[in-house]
């Protein structure tokens, strides 16, 4: 996953197919490894990642320690009291006050949030970029990954036991969420001879309109996040037409998470880890990796 995402990408966004499937630990696991690796990097979230504790549910969270050297975005109010940051200037407002980038002089755990929308997240990542020569990494969010990335990001998947309560259910999900994920791009050259724009989001009116009159035709969205139908739905309109998008996704790997948040019996639920990481493999097509139990597939 490493060399996948931080060898070949400017910047690499991590995205969750739900609450609580590993997101942060990912992004923790890659950051850990390029500074393993002497890679200079610049962090940044499109939520608020580093808390002790979640606002919603306070299950603990993982923590974000950051090392000298790397670069970070973060909301003024989340900035440490403390000299462990060097601050280089400022950029989009935010609820927590006006996003501040910063070089880390020492070693400090810190809690990040970036600017939330995905426009002021764009400009701040490519504000990154340009202070630093190694890529950007985003703790993401699956809504506003289009507008996110471009030609040189990369996107991970964290899939795990909290979107599904058995294997086959996580494989399922992770496989449905790739495959909308990764539509292509348009390919004007091979279109077929009608095409079909839709503006806006791709929904369930939408799809029954274009299975009973445009079959066999090329219908092109904006970006793969706009695809707003499911299941067997989706399944259907993606046999009958060619469905292209604007703005394609590079989709390089997926994270699995076998633990589930609630309990059991009095004891956390979780899954085989390796009986997961193969299951999600197979059923995306796409490397996949347990970054707790090092496990790849």
């Amino acid at each position: 996953m490493y060399s996948l995402a931080l060898a070949h990408a400017a910047s690499v966004i991590v995205v969750g197919t739900a609450k609580n499937v590993g997101k942060t630990t990912t992004f923790n696991a890659l950051r850990a490894v390029a500074m393993r690796r002497g890679i200079a990097i610049a962090v940044t979230s499109i939520g608020r990642d580093g808390e002790a504790s979640d606002a919603l549910d306070g299950e603990p969270k993982p923590r974000l320690r950051l090392a000298p050297g790397t670069l970070v975005a973060l909301a003024a109010g989340l900035v440490p009291r403390t000299p462990a940051l060097a601050i280089l200037g400022s950029g989009a407002e935010s609820a927590l006050g006006t996003t501040v980038f910063a070089r880390v002089v020492l070693p400090t755990m810190c809690e990040i949030a970036g600017p939330p929308t995905a426009s002021a997240m764009r400009a701040t990542i490519d504000r990154l970029r340009a202070l630093g020569s190694g890529p950007v990494l985003v703790d993401g969010a699956i809504d506003r990954v289009a507008a996110l990335a471009g030609g040189d990001d990369a996107v991970i998947l964290a899939t795990g036991a909290a979107s599904g309560s058995t294997i086959a259910r996580v494989a399922a999900v992770a496989a449905e969420t790739i495959a909308r994920l990764t539509i292509p791009g348009r390919d004007p050259q091979h279109e077929r001879a009608r095409v079909v724009r839709i503006a806006g989001a791709l929904d369930g009116r939408d799809a029954e309109e274009l299975l009973a009159d445009a079959r066999d035709a090329t219908v092109v969205v904006e970006d793969p996040t706009r695809i707003a139908i499911r299941g067997a739905l989706f399944d259907r309109l993606r046999a009958a037409v060619d469905l292209r998008c604007e703005r394609p996704l590079r989709v390089v790997a997926c994270t699995t998470s076998p633990r589930h948040p609630e309990l059991v019996e009095g004891r956390e639920a979780m899954l085989a880890p390796r009986a997961l990481v193969e299951a999600v493999a197979r059923a995306t097509g796409l490397p996949a990796f347990d970054v707790v139990a090092d496990l790849a597939a």
